[in-house]
């Protein structure tokens, strides 16, 4: 994602604070997504990444209607970080996976909404796609319009959620499904991480200003302490300040000194934060955080960001299919910026894609109950299994750090610590 998008972050983030917006009419575009790829989740049943695709293959099922999935897209101020690559990466997979059959013998139908960060857009949104006739809708990135989007929808249609790591999204009850791992995968990922290159000593940063802020460290402090580390202590900020140097004077006062400093902050804050570490003679001390860190693209902070680590989606490996396609994508001509979002919109039209095939129907009940029970679904960041985890799927978390001004990457794990 490019540096442009960073603002947008922040300003967002205050918005779900709010959690509310003006009545604007939400706007939609409709399209029906052709053939112009190759390969197909629903179509082949494969082995890589170590799991094999549990969809059956084209010929054992015939539906009668065509799936047609929607995207209660953010494509204004609030999540078009994700959504606008998001909305057309699932377009592009759509194609592919038409070109290889479509699913059941039809072609995937495909339907986009803005619900333009608004409660009651988002409203609107879902009740205009319930309307079309979808049959499942891939989600938007906060809770603020992914909690009415549930409340509206209702149970008529699945709803996987294809950016957000917030849990409280998933309802496996409610038809309801995240796509990524949720804060306490990552978190606990981290800190298994930073156990693992045998830091014993931490501090964390956290602001109250939205759970992502807080609940991150905690998750974080709760693995790292359990593994025979410790927490120094917690320092607050909020995600309005520009200095932090309160807080890098009271880290540098420690008498026991941190080995690492673990954080849920974004962009341009953490740049900040880097060169005040620095600054006061702290630079040794290893910064590590989650997701937000590759959403806003923390290498672009400069030399400052080298040595940096990170909880990522995903990243182009030998391993998985996600720079075959992203080069897919492009040659597409859609527009996708991110590697995570672009990937993980992909898997969601894949994880839906494999819902109806495996169970042979558009029916939303059914569909709700095969997504619920898939296992090692190859997908295009690997694989993902929702049986018997409330929604949220086992997926690797992936573990990035900054070298020479780029992301790169370092290893991908399953956290074997993830508090309840």
């Amino acid at each position: 994602m490019k540096q442009r998008f960073v603002p947008v972050v922040l300003v967002s983030l205050g918005l779900v604070l709010a959690a509310c917006g003006s009545d604007s009419t939400s706007g939609g575009t409709a399209t029906t997504a052709g053939a112009t790829d190759t390969t197909a989740a629903a179509s082949e049943t494969t082995a890589a990444s170590g799991g094999t695709e549990t969809t059956a293959a084209a010929s054992d099922c015939a539906l009668d209607t065509p799936l047609k999935i929607g995207f209660a897209a953010d494509l204004g101020e609030l999540g078009a970080f994700s959504d606008q690559p998001g909305s057309e990466a699932a377009k592009v997979k759509i194609e592919q996976i038409n070109a290889a059959g479509g699913v059941g013998g039809k072609p995937i139908e495909y339907e986009v909404k803005d619900v333009q960060g608004d409660p009651a857009a988002t409203q609107r949104a879902a009740q205009e796609l319930l309307d079309d006739g979808v049959n499942a809708i891939i989600g938007p990135p906060f809770a603020n319009t992914g909690a009415p989007l549930l409340d509206t929808v209702a149970g008529k249609a699945p709803v996987v959620f294809m950016a957000t790591t917030d849990p409280s999204l998933a309802d496996p009850s409610r038809g309801a499904f995240l796509t990524s791992f949720s804060d306490k995968s990552q978190s606990s990922a981290i800190a298994e991480f930073a156990l693992g290159k045998g830091y014993t000593k931490a501090v964390t940063l956290s602001s109250t200003d939205d759970v992502y802020f807080s609940g991150n460290p905690e998750y974080f402090t709760t693995v790292f302490t359990d593994g025979g580390g410790q927490v120094l202590g917690d320092y607050a900020y909020s995600l309005a300040d520009t200095d932090f140097s309160t807080q890098v004077n009271e880290i540098a006062g420690l008498s026991d000194k941190p080995e690492v400093l673990f954080t849920a902050m974004v962009m341009p804050q953490t740049q900040t934060l880097l060169e005040q570490l620095k600054a006061a003679g702290l630079g040794d001390i290893v910064v590590m955080g989650v997701d937000g860190f590759d959403a806003t693209v923390v290498w672009s902070a400069g030399d400052i960001a080298n040595g940096v680590f990170f909880a990522a989606h995903t990243f182009p490996q030998d391993t998985n299919r996600v720079q075959q396609f992203l080069d897919d994508a492009k040659s597409a001509g859609a527009k996708i910026e991110t590697i995570s979002f672009g990937a993980l919109s992909a898997d969601a039209v894949q994880i839906i894609a494999a819902a109806a095939t495996q169970a042979c129907s558009t029916d939303p009940a059914k569909l709700s109950e095969a997504i619920n029970n898939l296992e090692n679904l190859e997908v295009t960041t690997g694989t993902v299994t929702y049986k018997d985890r409330n929604g949220v799927p086992d997926k690797d978390v992936v573990i990035l750090t900054v070298d020479g001004g780029a992301p790169a990457f370092v290893e991908a794990m399953r956290p074997k610590n993830v508090p309840n």
